[in-house]
């Protein structure tokens, strides 16, 4: 493409941003919220705001294109992060991050790597590769550091 013709040529990728969209969630999850209660949260609150309408004449939709950047929601397990982010594209964003713990992203490894020595003694895939990822979770697990959004 043009935009990797351009990196070879000068050492530098121009990369376009979509804005993103902040939904911070607050207090603690009650018995019986479900996932998909969180979901619906997410419009819920932007029709409440006025970013987002129901009718298609005049639309509006605060999260079209756009990154969602969940906060809030720290302890949910990778698995549910997974679901909730694949659920952006209900909302028409681009893209979502969700801020997690650390803990739930090292219990995600640690299954990761469970499964991948059980695939190894069964015979499965290129050992090799399974083994440098093996590698490449255990050396995160050692010292886990997470990303972290800019303060504005």
């Amino acid at each position: 493409s043009g935009a990797v013709a351009f990196a070879a040529a000068t050492g530098v990728m121009p990369l376009d941003m979509p804005e993103s969209v902040l939904v911070r969630f607050s207090g603690e999850m009650q018995t019986g919220i479900t996932l998909r209660d969180l979901v619906m949260a997410i419009p819920y609150a932007a029709i409440q705001e006025g970013l987002l309408t129901v009718p298609k004449k005049g639309k509006k939709n605060v999260f079209n294109g756009r990154i969602l950047e969940i906060e809030g929601l720290n302890t949910l397990k990778c698995e549910q992060a997974f679901e909730l982010s694949d659920a952006s594209a209900e909302r028409s964003a681009a893209g979502c991050t969700i801020k997690l713990d650390k803990e739930p992203i090292m219990e995600y490894l640690r299954s990761n790597i469970v499964m991948f020595k059980w695939m190894i003694a069964e015979g499965y895939g290129d050992v090799r590769t399974m083994k440098r990822r093996i590698a490449a979770m255990e050396a995160w697990l050692e010292n886990p550091v997470l990303m972290e959004a800019d303060k504005e």
